[in-house]
Order: structure tokens, then sequence, then C-alpha cells
């Protein structure tokens, strides 16, 4: 299947997982904006790091997805709570223009004032599994 994992994030966080999606999957992993457009892809996985509202990066590569660059999204967003409300609003703005969105995904990742958190190893497995679901529910 054609996929692409995808990234953004100013600690780290994010890519640690979608490294992990673009070796399990055998897609290519890049961060936002990516060094390529999507190009029929049938799913794009983007991880965010975020506490509140989607970084400009994200919404600016969302805007420029169609059904033909991408059939089906899936965030997934690490954050203190692993709240995921933050990319509703980007959710229905994708499917509005005919891209689906696959319910997204949160992570809680703590961190402290001095120190960024990290997604643990459960963490990368519960976004994997996650990750296989969502292909296997699209072939």
């Amino acid at each position: 299947m054609k996929s692409k994992s995808l990234h953004f994030s100013k600690s780290g966080s994010a890519q640690i997982i979608a490294s992990e999606i673009g070796r399990v999957h055998q897609c290519v992993c890049d961060q936002l904006p990516p060094a390529y457009p999507c190009e029929g892809e049938k799913v794009v996985f983007i991880g965010v790091e975020m506490n509140g509202k989607v970084p400009t990066a994200v919404e600016n590569f969302c805007r420029d997805l169609t059904p033909a660059r991408a059939q089906n999204v899936a965030f997934y967003v690490l954050n203190n709570q692993g709240s995921t409300e933050g990319v509703k609003a980007i959710s229905k703005s994708l499917e509005d223009k005919g891209v689906h969105v696959v319910t997204p995904m949160g992570v809680a990742v703590k961190s402290s004032f001095f120190k960024k958190g990290k997604p643990t190893d459960e963490d990368v497995k519960n976004v994997l599994e996650w990750s296989e679901k969502i292909e296997a529910e699209l072939k």
C-alpha cells in the first residue's frame, strides 16, 4: 500500500514514532513540510507534537492535500494529556475537501519544566498497532 509517515516535532518526540511507522510499513518517513509532496498516497500518517493550536507547518501542508494527493490521513497527536482535540478543525477541513480522516490517536507524553517528554516503548507499540489496523482496514 502506498503510504507516507510524516511528522512535526520541535523536541523530536513525533519523529521517534514516525520513523517506526516508516520502518514497519516500508514507506517514506519525512518531516513537515516534506521534501517531496504527497501524490497518490493511500494513507498519510501525520505525527504532531502540540499543546493547543495546530502548528502552522501542519496547517499549510494540509491546506494543499486533495484526494488525488492523499485518500486518507491519520493523525497521532503527542501532548501532555493525550488529547486529539487540537486536530478537529483541520480534520474537518480535510473531510470537506474529500480527504478521509481516520479517527486520530492521542499519545500522552509527560514533560517537565526542564525536560521534554519522549514516547515510551509502549506508546510506540500502541501507535504501531493503530497504524497496522488502519492499513488493514484500507486494503
